[in-house]
């Protein structure tokens, strides 16, 4: 494995949603950074990861997808055994995960755990941690397009937030929406977590959505991109 890395980035995340949306989101910048280029490869375990080229050098992206945050803590293994093996080079990490702040009621995960895994990976090659905790729930970003999940759903009529279940939870609210649309026969659609969200997904503004500021996905950019 080549290790003349400029730097490494490392996405830290609960599930299969937030790793399609991350994905995602790294292809949106790439388009509006020609002169950077991604290159999905995989290891020789089978792990995939990006390569990003651009006039800074090149830079390795690894996703870590925990499933569940109370497992999130077992990340510092996944990146001392497959991240720190390219070794040489500073990391950013990436902490995705789902709740307004992570000793909020929502996560399982809590403010000493939190606290604790964030100092085994500052004992790390870790130059910097960035938090994107998601206000309860990744779903709550892609609400902040309406215009593209109505496109999704192919509505004939553009959804407004009036058109919003109550509630805290972004997914609770995503699912009663599709679930009331399709009883009114407005769609057809349904809403799906993990891999088949990506084509709802693939429908969204992500430039509406980083302008929302509900997370700072800008820091995705500057820490790839840019930096």
């Amino acid at each position: 494995m080549k290790s003349n890395y400029d730097k490494g980035i490392a996405f830290i995340m609960e599930g299969d949603t937030e790793y399609q949306f991350y994905d995602a989101l790294l292809l949106f910048f790439e388009r509006h950074h020609p002169d950077c280029h991604l290159t999905k490869a995989a290891d020789d375990i089978g792990e995939p990861y990006y390569l990003l080229t651009g006039s800074f050098g090149t830079r390795i992206i690894r996703f870590n997808n925990v499933g569940t945050i109370t497992q999130i803590h077992n990340s510092v293994s996944w990146f001392n055994n497959i991240c720190l093996g390219d070794s040489g080079f500073p990391w950013v990490v990436f902490l995705c995960y789902d709740t307004d702040a992570y000793n909020a009621d929502i996560s399982k995960f809590y403010l000493d755990d939190w606290q604790i895994f964030r100092d085994r990976l500052s004992k790390r090659r870790v130059s910097k941690i960035i938090d994107m905790a998601a206000n309860a729930e990744i779903e709550d970003l892609f609400l902040l397009d309406l215009h593209g999940v109505s496109t999704f759903m192919q509505l004939e009529k553009e959804l407004t937030p009036e058109d919003l279940p109550k509630g805290r939870k972004g997914s609770s609210k995503m699912k009663r929406l599709f679930i009331e649309f399709r009883k009114q026969k407005k769609t057809t659609a349904f809403y799906h977590k993990g891999e088949r969200a990506r084509a709802l997904i693939d429908c969204l503004n992500m430039g509406a959505i980083i302008s929302a500021k509900l997370l700072p996905l800008q820091e995705i950019e500057k820490e790839c991109f840019l930096n």
